[in-house]
């Protein structure tokens, strides 16, 4: 019986494998180093999309039996609904490997290389001089607050407690003088603001303990 069953037991296996694959692929490291579960979460989704590809195939097996199909059709058909089953994870998988490392390969790769730590006695990062399309694209993963298009010269400083709910965050960036400032997303801090030249130079900070 354990036998029989190892065939489709296979087709389950190679699937797992394909899909864990691509969510390796399209994680970078800009992805991992903002939102730090996205591996054990997806890897879950997979575990789970498998065990139900085995319950559905043990469910068809009665069928193949009953009807006397084929190997081959059966090892056919199981493989199919095996990828039916998890088209919705190749699909999502295969749209964030275009976004990540086709359409924003480069400027992610440009991102990555401004990170750093932020200090070694917390968890957290930092990066300097960043592009409103560099820091845009850390807050379509992160919390952190959006900021005008004209915002250029962008830093972060980002901490945070590994169990507890405290973190400490500060931002600063600069605009062309006679851009009015937008704090709309400043909700929780203090905002200072300092006017060198032709350029302003915003700063917002804040932290729960």
């Amino acid at each position: 019986m354990i036998l029989k069953s190892i065939k489709y037991l296979v087709i389950v296996v190679i699937n797992l494998i394909i899909l864990t694959v691509l969510l390796a692929y399209w994680t970078d490291f800009v992805e991992r180093t903002f939102n730090s579960m996205v591996r054990p979460i997806e890897f879950l989704k997979i575990i789970g999309f498998s065990l139900l590809s085995l319950i559905l195939i043990r469910i068809a097996v009665g069928f193949f039996r009953k009807w006397r199909t084929p190997i081959k059709k059966r090892i056919q058909i199981s493989t199919l609904l095996t990828i039916l089953i998890s088209s919705f994870l190749y699909f999502n998988y295969s749209k964030k490997i275009y976004e990540n490392r086709i359409l924003k390969g480069e400027l992610r790769k440009e991102l990555a290389m401004k990170i750093e730590p932020a200090n070694e006695l917390a968890f957290g990062t930092k990066a300097d001089n960043l592009t409103f399309e560099q820091y845009e694209e850390i807050t379509r993963i992160k919390w952190f607050p959006k900021l005008q298009k004209n915002a250029d010269s962008i830093s972060y400083y980002y901490t945070y407690d590994g169990f507890l709910p405290d973190y400490s965050f500060s931002v600063s960036y600069s605009l062309p003088k006679n851009i009015e400032v937008d704090s709309t997303e400043f909700k929780y801090g203090k905002t200072y603001i300092d006017t060198i030249g032709n350029k302003k130079r915003i700063s917002y900070s804040e932290y729960i303990q």
